[in-house]
């Protein structure tokens, strides 16, 4: 008897949708991308529950008539190829045929509503009921022309795919990300998305990305774009990317598009980042918005069902091309602001003022003559403006008599070493500190001691003023009681504005809206928000790691003496929060085992 069996088509059909379907923003991508294949110039997405419970998207653009709509259905039914060999040469979005096949397969019900546009007015519109992958009704509708496809409880027959959905809002959040991301590609069709009785992105038919950029990025990122271009025999690059002195804490903000399509490509990312390697600090990542034409035969897009991952045929001078032209934009907008400050310290030089007099003067007449005396001490690094400390009382290369309690242990700091580590003498031998992870420790002690009695949040001297991205607004929604907890303040302050009044006490000053909004990026990256113990914890480890002191920091010998004691106070000084290591101690056997004494 045989143990192998050919599955029905119901089982296969499920299968198949779940490499194309997987999860609510998968198939408001797949009927956008529909959308824009038939020439709308507007679509409208609404959604209820993240997508779970509704997605409906409705455009303006050709329609089908019965015969197609009926045929939309059917697996691998597509009007957008006619057989393989054009797969080498795909100029739609859309090819496979699959996407309204795999949606119907998975969700409770779909219906489609569609009407050819034609200037017959006998023509009347087709509707055509799904119910749970069988056609259950079709007739003739009155209806404008163009498709509304509506989408009702997905995955319901399918329980184990519906488990691993995020929450509504979350699922929202990745819904908000497709419509963005096309809606800048596609500046010629206007984009709204809805839901529930709100309009969280809404985008006007224009002749350039500007309005979605700025409705998308804001427009403190949106004035520090510079326009970048480059072309060759088979491929042309048009795109805008950041200054250097506008970076993100994560990747999320290098959008890539190839032929119209929004791609994630590891060759264009790791391009656009060689691009500004040696122009932003490490862990930073620049902004960019990139669109290749590129000759079809020379990329691949059916590489994987998303259609979302492509291959190029020469990568590599692609992605030089695409590194030379932020290069050169980069160092062409430096010259150009440049120039008028090197004419102004000529015509200072020429009057024979300085620049730097010039500047007093203007400071001493605004704030009066004890602006002249500058700040006390050094810039905090991270929060983009001048912060006031007390003055060292040693840097790091000179060691004075410190009054300063003894070390546990009878512990001796020797100094530091590569600015990245502590090292101290101890009666088990030589003692390295890694810097970070014992402030990371101590932070986190510190922050969960504080969030126990209430005392976490620091009122601001000063409220700052941020500006959110439409995702970032509904994940601020998601994470509203769970912020509040963690010490922040948040209100809307008009349009995508939100005024911050209090932050999270994590030791760093938080005090510019830079630093402000990466703490809430950072936050939201983790993906997840609950009220649960681990939940929290993960949270105060971020914080922790935010507000303790960072690798190159030059540290003082008061400073190396303080950290030491509050680690050796701390619960659990061994390891930072995430479990790695603080100290390592090198005995005098090993030592000598090093130099061969053994």
């Amino acid at each position: 008897m045989t143990r192998i069996k050919l599955l029905d088509k119901e089982a296969v059909n499920k299968i198949a949708a779940g490499e194309v379907i997987e999860r609510p923003a998968s198939v408001v991508k797949e009927l956008i991308e529909n959308s824009i294949d038939s020439g709308a110039t507007r679509i409208l997405v609404e959604v209820a529950e993240g997508g779970k419970r509704l997605v409906r998207v409705t455009d303006d653009g050709c329609g089908m008539d019965r015969e197609d709509a009926l045929l939309a259905f059917e697996k691998h039914a597509t009007s957008k190829i006619s057989g393989a060999d054009d797969l080498e040469r795909i100029s739609t979005l859309g090819f496979r045929g699959e996407a309204l096949s795999s949606i119907a397969s998975v969700a409770k019900s779909v219906d489609l509503t569609t009407k050819v546009r034609s200037e017959d007015l006998g023509v009347t519109g087709t509707h055509i009921r799904i119910e749970d992958g069988r056609i259950a009704d079709e007739g003739e509708v009155g209806s404008p022309a163009g498709t509304t496809i509506e989408v009702r409880e997905l995955f319901r027959n399918v329980p184990a795919r519906r488990k691993y959905l995020k929450s509504g809002r979350a699922e929202l959040a990745r819904i908000v990300d497709v419509v963005t991301s096309y809606a800048v590609i596609n500046h010629h069709i206007s984009f709204e998305l809805f839901s529930g009785n709100k309009t969280l992105f809404k985008s006007v038919r224009s002749e350039s990305w500007n309005d979605p950029i700025l409705r998308i990025l804001g427009s403190d990122v949106a004035r520090n774009l510079i326009p970048i271009t480059a072309e060759s025999k088979h491929v042309s690059v048009t795109g805008a990317v950041g200054r250097q002195t506008v970076t993100r804490s994560s990747p999320d903000w290098i959008m890539t598009y190839v032929n119209g399509r929004f791609v994630r490509s590891r060759a264009l990312s790791r391009a656009v980042n060689e691009a500004y390697r040696t122009l932003i600090p490490s862990g930073r990542y620049p902004i960019a918005v990139i669109s290749l034409r590129i000759d079809p035969s020379m990329v691949d897009v059916n590489v994987h069902p998303a259609k979302m991952e492509v291959r190029f045929l020469r990568e590599e001078e692609l992605a030089e091309m695409l590194t030379d032209a932020i290069h050169r934009a980069l160092q062409k907008a430096e010259e150009k602001e440049s120039a008028p400050r090197q004419m102004k310290a000529l015509q200072a030089t020429e009057l024979g003022v300085s620049e730097g007099d010039g500047k007093a003067d203007e400071a001493a007449a605004v704030h009066g003559p004890a602006a002249l005396a500058g700040p006390v001490g050094p810039v905090e690094e991270g929060t983009g403006g001048e912060v006031q400390r007390t003055l060292p009382l040693t840097s790091g290369r000179e060691r004075l008599d410190l009054d300063v309690a003894p070390l546990p242990g009878g512990l001796r700091v020797l100094g530091q070493a590569l600015k990245l580590y502590i090292v101290a003498e101890g009666a088990e031998g030589l003692v390295l500190v890694d810097q970070h992870a014992a402030a990371e420790r101590v932070r986190y002690e510190n922050l969960a001691k504080k969030h126990v009695s209430g005392t976490i949040s620091q009122e601001l001297i000063s409220p700052v003023t941020l500006e959110l991205s439409p995702k970032e607004e509904v994940m601020l929604e998601d994470w509203g009681e769970v912020l509040e907890e963690m010490g922040f303040e948040i209100y809307p302050f008009g349009g995508n504005a939100y005024n911050v009044r209090s932050v999270p006490a994590i030791g760093q000053r938080l005090e510019s809206p830079e630093v402000v909004h990466d703490v809430l990026r950072d936050l939201f990256a983790l993906g997840k928000v609950g009220t649960e113990a681990t939940a929290k914890d993960e949270i105060l480890k971020l914080l922790a790691c935010r507000g303790s002191i960072k690798a190159g920091h030059e540290m003082t010998w008061k400073e190396m003496h303080d950290l030491l004691r509050e680690l050796f106070a701390c619960e659990n000084p061994k390891t930072c929060p995430h479990g790695r290591p603080t100290t390592v101690t090198i005995s005098p056997v090993q030592l000598e085992k090093i130099f061969g004494r053994r």
